[in-house]
């Protein structure tokens, strides 16, 4: 299924580069929509397409145009300068507008509107005159174009005073606000190039998939929120239909790709108003819940097979997860009481069966029993649904905050057939190694699991902070068939992006090892003898992506992307 589209998308893609290829070099100047609709997924989405894109995003999260302005008047060198060539991102702080314009000969060169004010004509001028013309004397390509980028408007339950005041509070109206004034802007400012991402954003928030579309009620969603506005950004520039682009990521499903593929197009050709794309049909094909499930609280990694639960408030979570092959289930998890907050202070390396990715262990949800920030959330809840009622099953959690002198002992206490059916109790502090596992857990009769999270007993912290970093579950059966056995197949590939010497760790032993270039070319391939580590040198190996395809004792195959420097 779905673990072998990967090699078989790259070898359908040897020799299939269009004869149309472009080379795009594009600087927008913008915000956290901006990286929301660039920074992730138009490099690749160019790359499958026989495409090459230079991307740099000039940061600052929540500017307004008048902040641009003012900033490249006084040549104010207080930007996060993310870049990406051959696939690789960079991020360099302080530059000024001047210093970036001057990097490239860029062909495209974009602002945009701070979220609250988009649908705000009047906020728009004299800064953007004055930006755009600022830019212009700069840009070292004569032949340079403007483009303004339409965001997209609030999530409708988004608790919000500006959505309030200025919308009130009713998506509709913020996004013909929007719609309206972007262009009338981009008209009065001389730019030609709309890129209509928050017209995308609400054709696929008419899809089966709903509102679901931001993670917090204004950034968007990581997966295929993030996905839609660079298939947006992809047709706009290269005038080519986005429509069975063959790239999408890990994370996407099939059925949400072709959400936001179709969502794109439609709204490149009708940019002002909604397209319905209710008649779209979910034919992902679904497997029944028997492998294991691997979950990450706050990440928003794409490595290996971890589904990513982002949002912390209720109501916020993850549907159809994927089990460790990266097949579909029916499975989904939603917070049914809130979490405080995102804590980054995790270890980025870990040593339990688990074997998480350091962007998932360095990640937690935290709560905290005493007011931090204005809030109180001395409990917080999650629940899984869609299991089946007459199974039991077993989860392995793992909770970590490096740099604690306290104890910070949380308690993960699980309720389905059986009211308080099992507590655990870990002492997360410092903690890289350690997990709890709850056994035999049956759901009710809904087929539900409720995991409530609190400070334990021990835990003096003057907060009473709480964490809950990572768990693992499976049915009961799998996973006691396998009790001396690693919790999944999973394979380690670092550093990531890569020089020279490339290293691989899986805690199943491999028997074979490949790597193939973008196009879907063989570029190595090695017999080994049930190892689990491996190392090779990639010196040789131009820069770019490639995919790591291992195969271990029991044929189970992997595939992991690296980024060569």
């Amino acid at each position: 299924m779905y673990k072998n589209f990967l090699l078989s998308f790259l070898i359908l893609l040897i020799g299939c580069s269009s004869l149309n290829a472009k080379t795009i070099r594009l600087l927008a100047i913008g915000n956290s929509f901006s990286d929301d609709a660039i920074e992730a997924n138009l490099y690749e989405l160019a790359l499958a397409e026989g495409d090459t894109m230079i991307i740099a995003n000039m940061y600052i999260g929540g500017a307004t145009l008048e902040t641009h302005a003012t900033n490249a008047a006084n040549n104010i060198a207080s930007y996060s300068y993310r870049k990406i060539v051959n696939g690789t991102r960079t991020v360099t702080s302080n530059y000024s507008i001047e210093t970036a314009l001057a990097e490239e000969d860029w062909d495209y060169i974009s602002f945009q509107q701070a979220s609250q004010l988009s649908g705000l004509y009047d906020s728009y001028f004299p800064h953007l005159n004055n930006l755009k013309s600022y830019v212009g004397e700069r840009a070292t390509n004569p032949n340079v174009q403007f483009v303004f980028h339409s965001t997209w408007a609030y999530a409708q339950n988004f608790n919000n005073s500006n959505f309030t005041n200025y919308y009130n509070g009713d998506q509709m109206t913020m996004y013909n606000a929007i719609v309206d004034a972007s262009h009338r802007a981009a008209e009065e400012a001389g730019i030609s190039i709309v890129v209509p991402a928050g017209t995308a954003i609400q054709n696929g928030r008419s899809s089966i998939i709903g509102d679901n579309f931001c993670r917090d009620g204004f950034h968007l969603e990581l997966t295929y929120g993030r996905y839609t506005a660079a298939c947006t950004w992809y047709e706009k520039l290269f005038n080519k239909v986005v429509v069975g682009n063959k790239y999408r990521p890990f994370t996407v499903t099939a059925f949400q790709a072709k959400v936001a593929q179709h969502a794109a197009h439609y709204a490149v050709e009708n940019p002002k108003q909604v397209t319905s794309l209710a008649h779209l049909v979910d034919d992902t094909e679904k497997v029944p819940f028997n492998n294991r499930i691997n979950l990450s609280f706050g990440s928003s990694t794409t490595e290996g097979a971890w589904n990513a639960l982002e949002g912390f408030t209720v109501g916020s979570g993850t549907n159809d997860l994927k089990d460790i092959y990266s097949d579909i289930t029916d499975v989904d998890v939603v917070v049914t009481e809130r979490f405080c907050g995102v804590n980054q202070d995790g270890p980025t390396a870990t040593a339990t069966e688990l074997n998480m990715p350091g962007d998932v262990s360095k990640k937690s949800f935290f709560g905290n029993k005493k007011q931090f920030g204005g809030i109180v959330t001395a409990t917080a809840k999650i629940k899984f649904t869609s299991l089946d009622k007459d199974k039991t099953y077993d989860f392995a959690i793992f909770g970590s905050r490096m740099n604690s002198t306290d104890n910070r002992e949380t308690y993960y206490k699980f309720s389905g057939k059986t009211p308080e059916d099992t507590i655990l109790y870990l002492n997360i502090s410092n903690n890289n190694r350690k997990l709890v596992k709850a056994i035999g857990i049956a759901p009710n009769d809904d087929g539900e699991i409720e995991l409530e999270v609190g400070p334990g007993p021990n835990n003096n912290n003057s907060y009473g902070f709480y964490y809950i970093t990572a768990l693992s579950f499976a049915p009961h059966s799998v996973a006691s068939s396998a009790v001396n056995e690693p919790v999944h197949f999973s394979l380690n590939a670092y550093p990531n992006p890569v020089l020279n010497q490339l290293y691989t760790r899986s805690e199943s032993p491999l028997t074979h090892i490949e790597i193939y270039n973008y196009a879907g070319v063989k570029v190595m391939s090695k017999s080994l003898d049930k190892e689990t580590n491996f190392s090779t040198n990639v010196d040789y190996l131009p820069s770019g992506v490639y995919f790591i395809r291992a195969e271990d004792i029991n044929q189970n195959q992997l595939t992991e992307k690296i980024i060569k420097q």
